[in-house]
Order: structure tokens, then sequence, then C-alpha cells
């Protein structure tokens, strides 16, 4: 054995030095811990709390119930009803594939669902509710909600959903909501506008009104507290510190829901000429006072519901390949030739030239200009007639005449005056301004062809009976007759209030026309149907509400030499799609006007027959409500208190 010296100096000194180091290793360690305490516990405690107590809390949002939408008289045309539906919550759940099959034992969840459920959450995150299921009975939810101790991250949920009473009726105006798209994301302004688009099932407006109406309709989110287990489930709703959401704006319309599906259900009655046709067809009713569209209905229509809870693939295909053009809005969309309809401009037109309206001319039932003959509707010819009885018999060969010297420029600014080759702030996207022809226009549509820039005379024989290059839309039609029986710029809208923001009439000022000149056209529209003209099948008996109009068939089809050896000689000989349209325009009563109205009936081949028996049937339906003797609805009285909703 080896002995120390323990008088050895230097080895002391080595003993002495690591003492010294070990105790002060020891010290600054404990030290250390009691800095760290301090800071856990003393400096940063609020801190630590917070987050403690974000482990024992989640924050939920609260979706706002959307705004209703609702007709002048407070009908709902779009609501919100109950929605039972499953969310999961990812980050709870841990095992997601798990809990996927356990809901599926109850209601069906296809793959396609489940690799839909698998994105939603790569790109909303674990910790956001993903929506699995929505729209179940009470007995599936029941059962779902008995299985929930089994379930972890399951939450079943009470929500909203848009629901769209009136159906088809309204389709076109209302317009329908759907999914959140990235682009909606990234459309929007702030962070917590992005975070209440990722709440599950959340619809934004697509089409329509609610599309246009987006933000007044949304409303605003709100926030509440709950308290979760260990294994994430949720044991108390903090109710009392919530925030609730605020409830999006009420649009209150100037539909009248009622006349409305009257109108929808005329619309859709076959025509007489081909009972077992069905109809496509449009029709538009103004007050003229107040410019507010009553009717603005077009048919066939969708049924913004089958939208609303995710359209079936095969009904998509069949709205979008139909001849009938479901899917299209007939009444702002829809560009059809206005046929004789255009006659009430063309005399106005006519006297602005300088014409009298007692001069006549005789028709023989055709007329030679150029190097062709142009025809009348009319084979046998109407004889002698003047302006009055041009208007009442429908004669193409007395505005044949006028045609020869009148100044297209001054046709088409006359056009333009009653409302003709314009859009109007509707709220609702995809409305045609049609064509309304002069020389500069022909100039830019034929820019890469010189030759054929130059205006020929023989093209305002065609225009003049509103054939041609000339085209309009259903709703131009009705803002031509409002603006024909009152020599007013009438104009249309179709929102009257946004919440408690009552929205003033637009102002009609007087059109700079020689009243003398409106009330030759007015005569000639009151013979039209009062007189035994073209339409005296659409005459309204009641003295009260008498109605002037004018009948229009515009050709689609020239029917050739070929087609009369095959025996195609009649319009109702050619297959649907080459038929010529029927037209009608209308007002009443005829002493004091209230009241216009277009009715558009594709392929429905004579105005007289097809399209001004339906015009008299809704405006038969306008009378006898009279909507503008009653006060249309003060949107203040619906003012509601929300109802929070947890998502």
């Amino acid at each position: 054995m080896v002995s120390v010296n323990a008088h050895d100096p230097e080895r002391q000194e080595i003993v002495s030095r690591r003492t010294v180091l070990l105790g002060g290793g020891v010290s600054l360690f404990f030290a250390g811990i009691g800095a760290r305490l301090y800071q856990l516990q003393i400096a940063e405690h609020q801190k630590y709390r917070d987050l403690a107590q974000n482990n024992q809390f989640n924050k939920r949002i609260l979706t706002p119930l959307r705004g209703e939408i609702v007709d002048r008289f407070g009908e709902p045309l779009a609501s919100n009803r109950k929605n039972f539906r499953i969310l999961l919550v990812p980050e709870q759940a841990r095992d997601v594939d798990a809990a996927l099959d356990k809901i599926s034992k109850i209601t069906p969840v296809s793959e396609d669902k489940r690799a839909r459920i698998m994105r939603e959450i790569r790109r909303r995150g674990a910790f956001t509710p993903v929506q699995i299921a929505d729209n179940l009975s009470w007995e599936d939810f029941s059962k779902i909600n008995f299985e929930l101790p089994h379930l972890a991250g399951v939450l079943p949920d009470v929500g909203e959903t848009r629901d769209y009473p009136h159906g088809a009726e309204a389709a076109f105006v209302i317009g329908y909501v759907g999914a959140v798209t990235e682009r909606d994301l990234a459309a929007q302004e702030s962070d917590d506008e992005r975070i209440l688009l990722r709440q599950p099932g959340f619809k934004v407006g697509r089409e329509g009104l609610e599309r246009t109406y987006e933000k007044e309709l949304r409303g605003a989110a709100g926030a509440m507290n709950v308290k979760i287990n260990a294994h994430g489930r949720v044991i108390e709703e903090m109710v009392d510190s919530a925030v609730p959401p605020v409830q999006g704006k009420t649009l209150a319309l100037t539909i009248d829901s009622d006349l409305q599906a009257h109108a929808m259900k005329v619309l859709s009655v076959p025509g007489e000429r081909m009972p077992d046709e069905p109809q496509s067809a449009a029709a538009v009713v103004i007050d003229v006072v107040t410019g507010d569209i009553l009717v603005l209905a077009s048919t066939p229509a969708f049924n913004p519901n089958d939208f609303n809870v995710g359209i079936d693939p095969q009904l998509w295909k069949e709205l979008n390949e139909s001849p009938y053009k479901p899917l299209l809005n007939k009444p702002l969309s829809g560009v059809y030739p206005p046929g004789s309809t255009f006659k009430v401009i063309s005399a106005i037109a006519a006297q602005r030239a300088g014409m009298k309206p007692s001069e006549t001319a005789y028709c023989p039932g055709r007329v030679w200009y150029g190097n062709r003959y142009f025809h009348c509707w009319k084979r046998g010819g109407h004889g002698t007639l003047d302006m009055k009885g041009a208007i009442k018999h429908s004669c193409d060969v007395y505005f044949y005449e006028i045609a020869k010297t009148l100044d297209i420029d001054l046709l088409a600014e006359t056009a333009r005056d009653f409302g003709l080759g314009q859009t109007y702030e509707l709220g609702i996207s995809g409305q045609q301004r049609g064509v309304i022809p002069d020389r500069d226009w022909k100039k830019q549509y034929f820019a890469g062809n010189p030759a054929q820039q130059p205006w020929f005379q023989g093209e305002t024989l065609s225009c003049i009976i509103g054939q041609g290059y000339v085209t309009s839309t259903p709703l131009q039609l009705a803002v031509m007759a409002a603006r024909v029986a009152t020599g007013r710029a009438v104009r249309p809208r179709l929102v009257r209030a946004v919440g408690d923001l009552v929205l003033p009439a637009p102002e009609a000022a007087p059109i700079d026309v020689d009243h003398d000149y409106l009330s030759v056209v007015h005569a000639g529209m009151n013979a039209v149907t009062n007189e035994w003209g073209t339409a005296a099948r659409s005459r309204i008996e009641d003295p009260d509400w008498q109605m002037a109009g004018k009948t229009g068939t515009s050709q689609v089809y020239q029917i050739t030499a070929e087609d009369r050896a095959r025996g195609l000689d009649k319009p109702e000989d050619l297959p649907w799609a080459r038929r010529d349209h029927a037209l009608f325009v209308s007002y009443m009563p005829y002493e004091n006007p209230r009241y216009a109205c277009s009715v558009v009936v594709e392929h429905g081949i004579g105005g007289s027959r097809a399209a001004g028996p339906k015009a008299r049937d809704i405006m038969k339906a306008v009378a006898e409500k009279d909507p503008a003797s009653r006060t249309p609805l003060d949107p203040r009285t619906l003012a509601r208190a929300p109802s929070p909703r947890e998502s």
C-alpha cells in the first residue's frame, strides 16, 4: 500500500481546488434551479398559467346565421334551417381512419368522401374541425350521440344550412351558396375572415344576390371557450363568457313571391300549337312608377336547394345539356331579336324624323327594295294603313316604307332612349346589352372587313321591324314598355333594403320626346288588344285594368326552297330549335299606367298565340293583387336577436 503524505502542500492544494470547483458547480446548479423556479413560478407565472389554461380550454368559433332574403312583403325567399351534422377534430381523434370506420357503422362514409375529408384535414390543419357528414336524420344523429364515449374527437353539432323555401321559383334572382374554395380564402382581407370561412360546412354565395351581397349576408363570427379533458373531449361549454355571432343583414327585395310563383306556372304551361313541347320562356313585370321588378321569371329553372347540399353529378350534367337551358337567366342573359315589339320604337323614331302619323302606306304583302322583295307577315297584305293601324295590325310593309329614308342613327338613339341596348344595376351578374346597331357599331363590328363597314339602307328595312342586327333581353323589353307608357326613363331595381338601410327608388327623368308621339303609339297598342288587333285574344275584360300591348315574332331560321320541297313550309313543321320566338310587351291600366310586362317564349312561333295569352294571365294576377296598393315591408321590423350556433 502506498501512503499519502497528508502534509504534502501540493497535494492539499489540488484537493482544495477540486473541492472549491465541485462546491461552486453544485452551488451554480442549485442557483440555476432556483432561478428557473423563480422564472416559472413568479416572473412568468401568468404566461405559463395561460398556457396551462389553454391545455384545459379550447376556443371555438361561432358561425353567424346567414342573413335572410325576403320579398317585398316579408315572405322568405332564402332562409336557414337546422342541419344535424358530425364534425371531427383530427388532433383529438388521433387515429382519423379508425374514427371514420366507427362512424361508417352508423352513417356511411364513402371512399370518395373519406378522401375528401383527408384532403380537408391536410388543408385546414389538425386543430380545425372538419365536417364528416351533414343533413343527418334525427335517428342517425341520435345514434352518434349514443356512441359518443367511444368516438374521440367526434363532435355532434346542430348547425344551420341555407334553405330556399320556394325552390326553383326565384332561383335566378336569389342564386345559391356553395362550399368555400382556396380562391375564396385568398380573396379575404383579414385572418379573422379566413378563419370563419374555414369552419366546417361554411358556405358562400355563388350566384345571384347571394353572391353580390355576400359580405352583407355573411354576418360576423362569435367565439366561445370550451373546457376539455385529457382526452380532448369537451366537458363544459363556457356559455357565460361567449361572444355571440351577429346574423347577416336581411335583403328586402322588390319581388312579389306570389306573382313570381304564378308567372312561373303560367310560363310552364305548353302552348296550344305545340301542346307536347316543354316551355322555355321568360317574363318580367315592372312597377312603372317606382321601377320595382315584381316578377323576374325564367323557365325551366334549377332548384338552388340541390346546390346547397351538393348537386348530384348526373343532375348537373342534365342541367348543362338540356336544350331548354335551365341554367340560363333568360330575362337578363337571354338575347333575342325583338321582332315586331320594336315597331313602337320605330313609330316614335319616324315621328322624330318628321313623319305625320296620319300619313298612309299601301301594303300589298311585299315591297321591292334594292335587289329583292321584303315580305309582310300577312301574305295578302293589309291594304292602306296609317301609323295607328300599322301598329294595330303589325304591318311590316308600312315600316319598310319608313325605313327607305329613315336614318339608322336616329332609330338607334330612340331605342336607347327607351331602354334598349343597355344594362341596369340589379345585383345579378351576366346581364347582356343586346345590340342596337348604328353606323359606329357596324364599323367596329366589321373592323376586319372594310367593305362591310358602311351602313346600307336595305339593312334598315330589317332593323326597323326588330330583325337584322337588333337584339334585346326580356328585361330591356319590359323597361321599353314602361318608358313608352310613362314617357319617363324608368330604371328597374331588385333590392329595396339592405338591413335597416332602405334604398330610394331610382329617379325617372322625363324622356326628351313629344308626348303627341307617344299618344299615337299608345293608341296603336291599345288597338292591338282592345280593338281586334293582333292580340285580341289577350284582352283583359276588366275596364279598370285595360291592357295595351304589342305582339312580336322573331325569325330564328329562314325556311329554304329545300325545306319547302320536303313539306316544311310552316314554322311549326320545323324542329323546335328552328322555330320563331314569340314575344309580347304590354302595360296597364291604359289610362293611368302602373305596370309593364314583357314575355318571351323561345321557339313559340307566334307572339299573338304563344306569348300574348301568357302575358294576359300574368297581368290579370297583377291586377287582382295590385301590389302597389299594399304597403311594402318596413325592413326595420325584421330585426331579431341572433341565435348563436356553435361551429
